[in-house]
């Protein structure tokens, strides 16, 4: 999600796949009433059925945004019922995803052929936008489920902010794809965007629905965009070393990772004219990868990478104490943080 190369899902947050699952199976059975194929389509992407519409077997994936948002529902008291702001966090993350391997031509997501690769671009489009559509609707519903009017309205709002916003990161990061002189500071302004955007959204969301404070759902909302971006700068590492030898759409598409980023700014005259033969290249090849990652291990970007993940997230920490949870809901927020940004 804008999900490739992330950390394993801290056990924190499997204790909520059970209801997440729930919530999405409530809200998408009274959606897919028609019959559309097109709701066999979100389904396949929900890891619910296969590209025939037969029932897969095995557990469903992970539901990362889903279990985020039950997790900040739960930190902050939850007394409405948070099953709408649950499911609306990961259609939003859903939608997302089927877009975002579009635009990278990323063919397969969790070992299963990509949404646009089984059935065309055009209706991976209409997919995407029709999670999208899902989501907000499943967040008007939270009036059904006790909650207040204008609290209602803010959620749906915290939505929309999360996704306006993840697209601005998107934009710059494809944007930056084809420059070299992209700043740290501007990739950690489309970090804080893109990622950042994503968890504080579905942080908020969650607070939100709890009954947190105008004052503290800011710094629910400082504390996710805090803690997504540092997620990037890990995946970043995982991406570029760990995750199929570099061969991601990310990695391949020239994206502007925190690690090239580094080095551009770092290396030597000549070190920098051999990572401009492999970025101005109109596509980059896996043996590309390679001869940037023996650039980058020269030059300790990825050191330098995995020391900013971690004091990003300790700032993310700072700011959750200024959110109003618990002792024990900061123990569980530390533990999902570490996880996250440590691998």
């Amino acid at each position: 999600m804008p999900m490739t190369g992330r950390a394993r899902t801290p056990d924190q947050l499997l204790d909520h796949q059970g209801a997440v699952n729930s919530a999405l199976r409530e809200l998408m059975e009274r959606s897919a009433s028609s019959g559309l194929p097109l709701y066999r389509m979100m389904q396949y992407q929900l890891g619910w059925v296969d590209k025939d519409g037969q029932l897969e077997i095995g557990p469903p994936p992970d539901r990362f945004y889903g279990a985020l948002c039950a997790e900040a529902a739960a930190s902050w008291g939850a007394p409405a019922d948070a099953r709408p702001a649950i499911a609306a966090a990961e259609l939003l993350a859903q939608s997302i995803v089927v877009h975002e391997e579009m635009q990278l031509g990323e063919h397969h997501l969790e070992h299963r052929p990509a949404v646009w690769w089984v059935w065309g671009p055009a209706q991976a489009i209409n997919v995407g936008d029709g999670l999208h559509a899902l989501a907000r609707l499943s967040a008007f519903r939270l009036k059904e489920a006790g909650l207040a009017a204008e609290r209602t309205l803010g959620a749906v709002v915290a939505l929309d902010a999360a996704a306006l916003r993840y697209y601005e990161g998107q934009f710059m990061d494809l944007t930056y794809q084809e420059r070299l002189d992209v700043t740290e500071a501007q990739y950690a302004r489309m970090a804080a965007s893109k990622r950042g955007a994503l968890v504080g959204g579905t942080i908020a969301l969650g607070a939100y629905v709890a009954g947190a404070t105008d004052e503290q759902i800011q710094a629910a909302w400082r504390f996710g965009e805090l803690a997504g971006s540092a997620m990037q700068m890990r995946e970043d590492v995982t991406l570029l070393w760990h995750e199929g030898d570099g061969r991601s759409g990310r990695v391949l598409n020239k994206s502007k990772l925190l690690p090239v980023v580094y080095a551009l700014d770092h290396a030597t005259i000549a070190q920098k004219r051999a990572l401009g033969d492999v970025y101005f290249k109109r596509v980059m090849e896996p043996d590309d990868v390679r001869k940037v990652r023996a650039i980058l291990d020269q030059i300790g970007a990825r050191d330098y990478t995995q020391e900013r993940a971690e004091a990003t997230a300790r700032e993310a920490m700072a700011s959750l104490d200024r959110a109003g949870v618990s002792a024990q809901a900061r123990e569980r927020w530390d533990a999902i943080i570490d996880t996250l940004t440590k691998g």
